[in-house]
């Protein structure tokens, strides 16, 4: 009596874990897939944002300045201004993903890295616009 109960649980767990292990992976896959994408967007958002209010404080000429207050999301690789251009590396699942903008006139100064919270200040001057976190 006691082997027969004994295997009938056998059975029932081993049923439950057929069922729940699948479904366990397809929604941590999900999980990763929404946090990608949640990364990419905010690191889209946040480049643009840079972008467009360089591009409207250089049409504007010295000495226009803005304060942007800007998110920096987790995953974040590395940063550069080339030239006419915002960049951002990001880490996924998928591997690393660019993230640029290209402006209109020449960016010098320095972008965040780190998670968080920034307020960033663009400055023209006369052939370039300086990117700065206050």
């Amino acid at each position: 009596m006691k082997s027969q109960a004994a295997s009938e649980f056998l059975i029932i767990v081993s049923i439950a874990l057929t069922i729940l292990i699948p479904l366990i992976l397809l929604v941590n896959q999900s999980l990763m897939g929404y946090r990608d994408d949640t990364k990419i967007s905010l690191t889209k958002e946040m480049v643009n944002k840079m972008g467009q209010n360089a591009d409207w404080v250089f049409s504007q000429g010295p000495p226009a300045k803005v304060t942007i207050e800007i998110y920096v999301p987790d995953g974040i690789v590395s940063s550069s201004l080339n030239n006419k251009m915002i960049l951002y590396n990001v880490k996924n699942s998928a591997g690393i993903t660019d993230i640029y903008y290209n402006t209109v006139s020449e960016m010098k100064g320095f972008l965040p890295e780190k998670s968080g919270y920034y307020f960033v200040s663009l400055t023209s001057y006369s052939d370039y616009v300086n990117i700065s976190v206050v």
